[in-house]
């Protein structure tokens, strides 16, 4: 049987207007899977996740639980492509609004 992947970190978002809310109400998860090898008559680590400081085994969550901590994850994801677009668009902008300043050097201005 095969387990869910379970790396990386992963915080929910709040969608309070305050920032000082959001830190407040900000959830902190990661989950971590052990990848060494194990010893004939050991038992293999089960993945966990860690919410609020206390750590969980993955199948302790139940199917609920797991689904949750994947729409946290794809969340996040979002959260990162749109960060990264919106980072992308202010440095065109930025770029813009200097190449008009240059345009305008040579203009004169009416007023």
């Amino acid at each position: 049987m095969s387990k869910p992947r379970t790396s990386g970190s992963v915080k929910s978002r709040a969608t309070s207007t305050s920032k000082s809310e959001a830190n407040k109400s900000e959830k902190q998860v990661t989950a971590n899977e052990s990848e060494s090898a194990v010893a004939v008559g050991e038992q293999a680590s089960q993945p966990t996740v860690t919410i609020d400081g206390k750590e969980y085994t993955l199948e302790s969550l139940g199917q609920q639980g797991r689904e949750q901590l994947q729409n946290l994850r794809v969340t996040d994801q979002e959260l990162q492509r749109l960060q990264d677009q919106l980072a992308i668009t202010q440095t065109a902008r930025n770029t813009y609004a200097r190449i008009l300043a240059e345009v305008t050097k040579s203009v004169t201005p009416v007023k």
